[in-house]
């Protein structure tokens, strides 16, 4: 979804996330994942077409935005909290740094956007976080990252549905950049930017598992 779009689609502009999805000077690697931010916008538009099972339990309201953001909140928790490790220990070196300090960047960026949105009546709990030798041993970071990205955008993915229309858009414009991530981070591994036409959905006990899984969270 191309940045005109964006801002024709929604009064709301959110300065935080439209700053989280800018870039200059691209490397190799974001140019490759570029070219798969439109499969995270084809992806949120599929779910509002209603190409994706509806998660919802309830309609959508402001009590249940709350709720969904509070939890989409702590997926990217568990993602800033990463990449702003591997900046504070500084062992990786070349574009697997580059790549980090950028997504860091956004990811935290992210964080600001989504505690704008709660308002000030929100306070969200941040979760104790061991990374262990993740986010030093390039063998480990590389890997990690395409989990966690992937995680965040099943996350959003299956969160939409949930939302009234206003956080609809401010989901889909964070989900489009963690795309971009996902695409980056696969082509630092070696593996294919772009698997498969559209992502699917994850609950939030999908999540959650996914999450614990990774042994991060304590």
């Amino acid at each position: 979804m191309s940045e005109p779009l964006i801002q024709k689609a929604t009064a709301n502009h959110d300065p935080a996330v439209d700053e989280a999805g800018s870039s200059r000077g691209l490397t190799r690697g974001q140019a490759i994942a570029g070219s798969v931010a439109a499969g995270g916008a084809l992806a949120a538009a599929g779910i509002l077409a209603g190409g994706l099972p509806r998660l919802a339990v309830s309609k959508p309201s402001r009590e249940q935005d709350a709720r969904v953001l509070e939890w989409l909140l702590q997926v990217e928790y568990l993602q800033a909290g990463f990449y702003t490790e591997v900046e504070r220990r500084g062992a990786l070196r070349g574009e697997l740094r580059e790549f980090a300090v950028l997504v860091g960047q956004q990811e935290r960026a992210h964080v600001n956007a989504l505690e704008r949105a709660l308002g000030r009546n929100s306070s969200p709990k941040r979760p104790a976080l061991d990374f262990g030798d993740a986010t030093t041993d390039s063998d480990r970071f590389i890997p990690t990252a395409v989990e966690l990205e992937e995680i965040a955008v099943a996350a959003f993915n299956g969160q939409v549905p949930n939302l009234t229309r206003p956080r609809v858009m401010t989901a889909m414009k964070i989900v489009s950049v963690e795309a971009r991530h996902v695409g980056w981070a696969r082509d630092l591994a070696g593996r294919n930017p772009a698997p498969q036409p559209a992502d699917k959905p994850a609950t939030q006990e999908q999540t959650r598992a996914a999450m614990n899984a990774t042994g991060f969270i304590q």
